[in-house]
């Protein structure tokens, strides 16, 4: 087999892993727990993170919600790599590709959701603020875990049984009791629970740690910031205004409940 020959296949395989990975059977798109975004208003959450596929020039949402790619997304510029990335800048539904550090590059949001179908949409500000702080019990369906040894952030609909042989203690400070191996989240994720990971950030081409989590919202601030969703592994949790919205983020769809 030439050269060309074997590059072409080994593009072919990994595009069939991530084909595995990413929600092509419609039963794992979304988790069935309903949340509270607002008063008598609620969301259905994507199963796992937004991804955007190079090669077939197209988005979709994980099935694995512990799927990150990582430093993958460094090659978000090279032309050559055609591969998948979940780090995206504020608002590039139209240009997930987009890399520009400039923050005039990003005053006009297009919805992600919207490219995906379905009726998928990005949380605002003040829904992601009512979700972890104001809906009944807000602060003790929230904690820091594990999946499959994959950190974030664990997240529990409005009404929560817990599953035989799970365990669940609420707030950030508990990440060794909240840990899930896969056939326990299966249980957990059947009852409605949401899991965000850790995913790190991009700015510009360059990849920083993973030990911590940045989720866009839809909402923007002042002239270069937006608002988003993050946490850290030191039992930080909450909604904050970032202050530029070039870097790449992850998204997490929702669906409203009809």
């Amino acid at each position: 087999m030439t050269k060309k020959g074997v590059l072409t296949l080994g593009v072919t395989l990994i595009v069939a892993l991530l084909a595995g990975l990413t929600a092509s059977c419609k039963k794992e798109v979304m988790v069935e727990g309903g949340f509270s975004v607002a008063e008598g208003r609620q969301v259905k959450f994507a199963a796992g993170n937004l991804m955007y596929d190079k090669l077939q020039k197209k988005f979709s949402i994980a099935s694995d919600p512990t799927l990150v790619v990582g430093d993958v997304n460094t090659e978000i510029a090279n032309p050559n790599a055609l591969v998948t990335i979940d780090l995206f800048g504020w608002g590039t539904g139209d240009d997930p590709l987009r890399i520009s550090t400039d923050n005039a590059d990003y005053t006009t949001y297009t919805e992600w959701g919207s490219k995906v179908g379905g009726n998928w949409r990005t949380l605002t500000r003040t829904e992601w603020q009512y979700m972890l702080k104001k809906r009944p019990d807000a602060r003790k369906k929230y904690a820091y875990g594990s999946v499959d040894n994959k950190a974030g952030v664990i997240i529990l609909p409005d009404i929560w049984t817990m599953p035989d042989s799970c365990v669940f203690l609420p707030g950030m400070n508990h990440p060794d009791s909240n840990r899930y191996t896969p056939s326990l989240w299966r249980k957990m994720s059947a009852n409605g629970a949401v899991f965000l990971p850790a995913t790190g950030y991009r700015e510009g081409k360059s990849y920083k740690s993973a030990s911590f989590g940045r989720y866009w919202s839809s909402t923007e601030d002042f002239a270069n910031g937006a608002w988003g969703f993050a946490f850290t592994n030191l039992g930080e949790i909450g909604v904050m205004c970032y202050d530029s919205r070039y870097p790449g983020y992850a998204v997490r769809l929702v669906q409203d409940v009809q």
